[in-house]
């Protein structure tokens, strides 16, 4: 595994950030006041419906909620910074072609979990497997968000024959079998605590417990003691934490919709760390002007979206139709120069991509090995052009005598206009006459508009997530509009067949060269135009230490228990 890295700026520890009359009880304590009687103020944007790792009923987990879910929460392994994973609640992962990882001639397969002794729930009760038994009761279940998981359709019994050993059946190959986390993870659940309303309730009666918001009890190192909607949550170190009970005693986080209030809160020395999209990039860049003239903190950027420009390839659709024409999108491809997007809109932090993985990522190194990249070069877009029968008019717009002058609409959300425009701008001089237009606020998350574009649309989704663009994915109106982020509809029968293969192959070096020819056949073909990896940042006083870079798949927060001032 290598150090993954997108962004972090590291500066000089100096005098302490000024303090409003306030913030005194807040701020970092004086030396000599133990780690244990010190609290961490974090603050976040979102306020979250639950503290559990899985949804009940609603359909998705918000991306953003890392370091709220993380605190209460342990689950069988965790990811580090650099991309290694080390047993959690359980004493192994299991591994292929042994005892605890068996594949059946049917194709179907088991796993085996050892738990670690002496585990106990947040209310003192004992942990045992048969609490991951009766999570998969709800998992599993029809009725409950959790079963239309990639997980739920691939698991077909979960058992424990004694109170340590957990056994995982499939119906079909699962790659991240010895890996269970995320938001399509497997979870423990409490059965001292649910079991009796599970069988006594509907699906909406108990997806309201106070259970799982302001009673939530976990396994991980924090443990709730205060929920004020609204306002805040506060939590207290857990001492019989598997791991061991945390350095910094108490935890406040509090929810601040407004990113500058945020802002004002870190430089007045009231909060000590913004996660969870607390702030956008732009304030991220501003704050990293401050702290680099006062040494107040730090800043570290988690590579989670990739952002990139969809082309509409549906012939009913598409508005000139020479988008169609492979050389027309390879030449709009070399005319975009990413690095000056990133300058002028991002100051340089974000990263200029290709495809949808991560160079950082568990398969960056394979990726980038058989990528088609296609640098900015205004000769070579102009050449493309000519060979797909446009030339330069006395406007310097190109034009063909078939077709007439080249004009396209390059859409996108009203939070991404400025990017947008810089888009429209670059393409305007290299001669391809763009009209810049934002999909109204209204319509932002409706999946027919967002599908419907005549020509260009730029667009974010999760990097890594390779299956969004398989044809199965393509947003249609008997589908309601609803699929992955493939919005222009492109379709590769043989991408399709590698992303099958990918998602059931279990040997590491076969997925990796299943996907390293997966990049090769997307960008090949310009579905899309890759632009940049957008990060998403936190930021946190210089007192605090143990804070480490972030791999694009982890989540900083994962060693939050050995966090400590100084």
């Amino acid at each position: 595994m290598r150090t993954c890295l997108l962004a972090l700026i590291i500066l000089a520890i100096s005098a302490c950030a000024p303090a409003s009359p306030s913030s005194s009880a807040t701020s970092a304590p004086s030396a000599g006041v133990s780690q244990a009687d010190r609290t961490l103020i974090a603050a976040v944007r979102v306020e979250p419906n639950s503290l559990a790792e899985r949804p009940v009923l609603q359909s998705a987990a918000f991306a953003g909620f890392a370091l709220l879910k993380r605190l209460p929460n342990a689950e069988l392994t965790i990811l580090d910074d650099k991309l290694i994973r080390h047993p959690y609640l359980a004493e192994a992962q299991p591994q292929l072609d042994s005892d605890t990882w068996r594949v059946f001639p049917d194709g179907q397969m088991e796993t085996t979990w050892k738990l670690k002794p002496g585990i106990v729930w947040q209310d003192g009760t004992t942990f045992s497997a048969e609490d991951f038994v009766f999570a998969w009761r709800i998992y599993g279940a029809p009725e409950f968000a959790a079963a239309s998981s990639r997980l739920a359709r691939s698991v077909t019994n979960v058992t424990a024959p004694d109170d340590r050993t957990l056994i995982i059946r499939y119906g079909k190959l699962y790659p991240p079998a010895d890996d269970l986390t995320g938001t399509d993870g497997f979870a423990p659940l409490p059965r001292q605590i649910l079991e009796v309303p599970l069988q006594q309730s509907d699906p909406n009666t108990f997806a309201a417990l106070p259970y799982w918001t302001r009673e939530y009890i976990g396994l991980g190192p924090y443990r709730l003691t205060r929920w004020e909607p609204g306002s805040f949550i506060e939590a207290a170190a857990f001492d019989r934490h598997v791991l061991g009970a945390p350095k910094i005693g108490r935890v406040k986080v509090m929810f601040v919709a407004d990113g500058s209030t945020a802002m004002s809160y870190i430089l007045a020395g009231e909060v000590h760390l913004l996660g969870d999209t607390a702030i956008v990039l732009e304030q991220a860049a501003t704050l990293k002007d401050e702290w680099s003239r006062t040494g107040g903190g730090f800043l570290q950027y988690r590579a989670s979206q990739w952002r990139f420009a969809s082309f509409q390839l549906r012939p009913e659709l598409v508005s000139p139709r020479a988008i169609l024409d492979l050389r027309v999108r390879k030449a709009l491809a070399h005319s975009i120069d990413k690095q000056a997007i990133n300058d002028s809109i991002y100051r340089g932090a974000m990263m200029p991509s290709d495809f949808i993985v991560s160079p950082l990522g568990q398969w960056g190194p394979a990726v980038q090995d058989a990528v088609v990249k296609y640098p900015f070069d205004l000769r070579r877009s102009e050449q493309l052009m000519n060979e797909a029968g446009f030339n330069k008019g006395t406007d310097g717009a190109f034009t063909s005598p078939v077709e007439g002058r080249f004009t396209a609409e390059l859409k996108t959300t009203v939070d991404r206009a400025d990017e947008m425009a810089v888009m429209a701008s670059e393409w305007r001089k290299a001669g391809f006459a763009i009209q810049d237009a934002v999909l109204p606020a209204a319509l932002s998350t409706d999946p027919e508009s967002r599908a419907t574009f005549p020509a260009i649309f730029a667009s974010i989704t999760p990097q890594g997530a390779v299956e969004s663009f398989t044809t199965s994915q393509i947003p249609r109106a008997e589908n309601q509009w609803k699929g992955g982020a493939n919005r222009g509809a492109w379709s590769n029968p043989e991408y399709d067949r590698l992303a099958d293969a990918f998602s059931t192959t279990l040997d590491p070096k076969e997925r990796s060269a299943q996907i390293a020819q997966m990049a090769k056949i997307f960008t090949e073909d310009v579905a899309m135009i890759g632009l940049l990896f957008l990060a998403q940042p936190y930021a946190y006083v210089a007192a605090l230490h143990g804070v480490l870079p972030v791999a694009p798949e982890g989540d900083i927060t994962w060693n939050v228990p050995e966090w400590e001032f100084r």
